[in-house]
């Protein structure tokens, strides 16, 4: 699966926001951040041998987990492996503490390993509806991602 979209991060102290690329593929992931006026851009991949961070900088960063290097480089401590679940409305390996659906049973808002998760309008992408609105809170951390642009096997959704 691919999309196109908005990604905003914040926390008591500190925030971004920015488009962003995402790729995902049976073994591999990678995530392609872009700022505000082309700031605090980076590439992010990962794979079963690790992860890979390359900054706007040119520098570039290796850990073994893409949530390890997430937090060592940028200072978020958002669960990367989760999110890549959640942006597709769905519970992240592991048990939630609670989970509601609404009538089409879409997920709507979920509780998973210490975030709330939120849920917004959905749109369908092939024979799929996907979200387009997706907010996790836990503590002082804030993410919240906003699709444009669905494509999963062929199908494509956009609201270009």
């Amino acid at each position: 699966w691919s999309l196109t979209g908005k990604l905003a991060i914040s926390n008591e102290k500190d925030g971004g926001s920015g488009r962003f690329n995402w790729h995902s593929a049976r073994d591999s992931t990678r995530m392609d951040f872009y700022g505000a006026l082309g700031r605090g851009a980076w590439r992010l991949e990962a794979d079963s041998k690790g992860a890979v961070l390359e900054l706007a900088d040119g520098s570039s960063h290796q850990a073994a987990s893409v949530d390890q290097l997430v937090h060592e480089q940028l200072g978020w401590e958002i669960p990367v492996d989760s999110l890549s679940w959640w942006v597709r409305g769905m519970m992240a390996p592991g048990q939630p503490q609670e989970s509601q659906f609404d009538e089409r049973g879409n997920l709507v808002r979920l509780s998973q390993d210490g975030w709330s998760i939120e849920f917004g309008k959905y749109r369908p992408v092939g024979k799929v509806e996907l979200p387009v609105r997706v907010k996790a809170e836990q503590a002082d951390w804030k993410v919240k991602l906003v699709v444009r642009g669905w494509q999963l096997d062929g199908a494509q959704e956009s609201d270009d």
